[in-house]
């Protein structure tokens, strides 16, 4: 199959895994008592809700900081949360988590080669896995629940675990990767294999944080801030609806939302995100035109903001759009942070 095939497979394969969520959440809900409630929803909630996204980028950006300093390229602050920002408005868009490539393309523009980036990108969603995976188990045991979202929380909690424990040795030990790779690539031509030994080199270097304890206690502290913001804002949409759930559902529905949202279906998680988040908001008695309301709620304060503000910040991430021929606004790597 050649490429063009390959990529319009991936395309129509993703197109019906979210037609088929879409088909099962339309026969669950009753969309015209949703549509009611959602017109009742108080304003504050929805600013509130919005504000905890930018929250939540700001900490993604610290934790994305980092991880490229673990490899060793110390880049200010602000043009990562531009290119976050970017990515995130790109995945809302594009199927297939296409904004992680927008995010490469724009730190590239930095000077971090672009797999030293890719190499991040891994270690984020690795620490992604670890904290939602943990908010599940948490909200479960708050809620005294024991049965099958506690169990798929906890299967995912070692799951990840078990992926920091191999990023870390593959950060710990480069010069192994480095043999392994060479091995590999030992068929290939010289030119070949040099580019093939310089990508793995530069991937293994974007995993540095997990050699190095401190950083990755800090990246880990900044990903349960980033993740911690996005229950807040689960929280203050569930009490403007009077949802009547304690604090340990909004860790479970949270740890399963975005869960959802990593599935690389079409963009924006469309389907993906709202059925399992409806079937978890069920699974603990809510109603279901509350729970309809509430995950359509969530969904919009999730796609809408950081769409918007990523639309803004292009410029700011590709500088080269903004200045053709000319020097790059960001520029070179800094030795100061924000």
């Amino acid at each position: 199959m050649n490429p063009r095939a390959r990529r319009l497979a991936r395309l129509l394969l993703g197109f019906a895994a979210t037609g088929a969520f879409l088909a099962l959440f339309a026969r669950r809900v009753d969309m015209h008592d949703a549509v009611a409630l959602f017109q009742r929803l108080p304003w504050w909630a929805t600013v509130a809700g919005a504000s905890m996204i930018f929250v939540n980028l700001f900490f993604m950006s610290l934790r994305w900081q980092y991880l490229i300093r673990g490899a060793g390229y110390d880049v200010r602050l602000r043009p990562l949360v531009s290119a976050a920002a970017v990515g995130q408005a790109g995945s809302n868009i594009l199927p297939f988590r296409g904004g992680d490539v927008l995010r490469v393309e724009s730190v590239r523009e930095l000077g971090v080669p672009a797999f030293v980036v890719i190499g991040t990108l891994l270690a984020e969603k690795v620490l992604d896995g670890l904290s939602l995976a943990a908010w599940i188990v948490m909200g479960a045991l708050m809620l005294g629940e024991g049965g099958a979202m506690f169990q798929i929380g906890l299967a995912l909690l070692v799951a990840a675990a078990f992926g920091v424990v191999v990023l870390h040795a593959a950060a710990a030990d480069t010069e192994r990767a480095a043999r392994i790779m060479g091995k590999i690539g030992a068929p290939l031509r010289d030119d070949w294999r040099q580019r093939v030994e310089t990508a793995v080199a530069h991937f293994v270097g974007g995993l540095g944080a997990f050699a190095d304890r401190r950083r990755l206690l800090l990246a880990l502290a900044a990903s349960a801030g980033m993740w911690t913001a996005d229950v807040v804002m689960y929280a203050i949409v569930g009490w403007a609806y009077h949802l009547g759930v304690g604090i340990g559902a909004y860790f479970l529905l949270e740890g399963i939302a975005n869960l959802a949202l990593a599935i690389p279906a079409a963009a924006a998680g469309i389907g993906t995100f709202d059925y399992l988040t409806l079937i978890a908001a069920q699974g603990i008695d809510i109603e279901v035109d509350k729970a309809t309301a509430y995950v359509l709620t969530i969904h919009v304060l999730t796609v809408f903001p950081i769409t918007i503000f990523g639309a803004l910040l292009l410029r700011r991430a590709f500088p080269r759009l903004r200045r053709r021929g000319g020097p790059r606004a960001e520029g070179s790597l800094s030795n100061t942070s924000l």
